[in-house]
């Protein structure tokens, strides 16, 4: 039986680079792409870069627009707890932390600091929930019961994350956040 010339080459494959059929020299070239091209592919997905969403956090509180301008964080409790207040774009801040008790509407967040993804919840007990509220006044206070946080990055001072809180069509926010840890 005879067989044409590019038969015979169309039948080698990689097993029979492995095994010693197709000489190196011939073959190098083309290993070399491949292992040069998965290495490139291994080192583009290694990189810190977070891919956070783009749109700021924003909504509406008590059926007003609201839109994030800071936020800031302070430990509650000795087990770690903290209560962040996402601050209005309309609150004149330089410092987060320096305003502690802001005097406009406003969206606080009960939870316990780290790397992850929570769920909202009425009442935080569990690290994995965080209890969100809209603060509409000192006195009017509304409790999101739908949503959840994440947590992308965190280290002493900041954390990077992303929140969806909603109680109904006129209380809900969404969006990326930058939070400041005061304490």
């Amino acid at each position: 039986m005879k067989v044409n010339r590019d038969a015979r080459t169309s039948i080698a494959t990689m097993k029979d680079f492995f095994i010693g059929k197709i000489s190196w020299p011939k073959a190098r070239k083309s290993f070399l792409v491949l292992l040069f091209g998965q290495i490139l592919l291994l080192l583009a997905s290694c990189g810190n870069d977070l891919d956070i969403p783009d749109q700021m956090l924003q909504g509406k509180i008590n059926g007003e627009t609201w839109t994030y301008g800071a936020a800031n964080a302070f430990r509650i409790s000795a087990n770690g707890q903290f209560e962040a207040k996402f601050l209005s774009n309309l609150e004149n801040v330089n410092d987060p932390c320096a305003l502690p008790s802001p005097g406009l509407t406003h969206v606080k967040a009960i939870f316990t600091p780290a790397i992850r993804d929570y769920t909202i919840f009425p009442q935080a007990i569990d690290p994995n929930q965080v209890q969100v509220a809209f603060q509409v006044t000192p006195s009017n206070t509304l409790i999101a019961t739908n949503g959840f946080m994440n947590i992308f990055d965190i280290n002493n001072s900041f954390a990077i994350g992303y929140l969806q809180a909603e109680l109904d069509d006129g209380n809900m926010v969404e969006g990326s956040f930058e939070l400041q840890f005061c304490n």
